[in-house]
């Protein structure tokens, strides 16, 4: 397996994943602004793109994702949840932070907490993550974890957003700090730096503050 983490694109710094298996079968975690940028890549490396996998439905992490797709035939996949952002300018935020519509992105594959998406040799499990969005995923390889803007180095994702729960987020959070404790994922997010799931444990408050939580609701229950 090979991971090319792509620069930050646009005013927003999203982060983006090329991901690819020996046989040059490969996906795209999240397509955010730089649709020629992300082609160029793609093309320099050899991969045949054969799904972009999207972590939740704002805009500076779908743009690119029609492009890419049509240059590529890439299938776009995303969380049934978030499906209606794909063409919706008030919930993927295009009207909020008053830029141009996305490209419409007619066809998509939905996916659900648990599923496994397959590119070539490579198994993604999908984790559903709301918070920052209701249809907010991660996506788990072998020890990579993509987990797009529901966790941060140090911090988490905002949901002061459209569609946004902080309830849903610290349910998130507490569910990711007992996930599979043994396993010191890679983190990869969708903004900053990268992180592993030990150092989160360890250093994150908001992660910490939503175990914490959980475990007080567990003994009253």
């Amino acid at each position: 397996m090979n991971v090319l983490n792509l620069p930050p694109l646009s005013q927003f710094g999203v982060n983006s994943y090329l991901i690819w298996d020996e046989n040059m079968n490969g996906a795209l975690i999240d397509a955010p602004y730089g649709g020629d940028y992300i082609l160029k890549q793609i093309a320099e490396k050899g991969v045949k793109l054969k799904k972009i996998l999207l972590t939740h439905g704002h805009c500076d992490h779908i743009t690119s994702a029609a492009y890419v797709s049509y240059k590529t035939g890439a299938e776009i996949v995303i969380h049934s949840a978030d499906r209606e952002k794909l063409t919706n300018g008030k919930t993927n935020l295009t009207e909020y932070f008053g830029l141009p519509p996305v490209d419409p992105i007619g066809e998509a594959t939905e996916i659900q907490d648990g599923d496994i998406v397959t590119v070539g040799e490579l198994e993604f499990e999908v984790l559903h993550t709301p918070g920052h969005t209701s249809g907010s995923v991660c996506y788990i390889l072998g020890d990579n974890m993509y987990c797009g803007d529901t966790l941060f180095k140090n911090s988490m994702g905002r949901t002061d957003m459209t569609d946004g729960s902080e309830k849903a987020m610290y349910e998130s959070l507490a569910m990711l700090y007992d996930f599979d404790t043994k396993t010191d994922y890679k983190l990869f997010s969708g903004h900053g730096e990268n992180s592993t799931m030990f150092e989160e444990r360890a250093h994150n408050p908001y992660m910490k503050y939503a175990w914490d939580i959980l475990r007080v609701r567990n003994k009253k229950t």
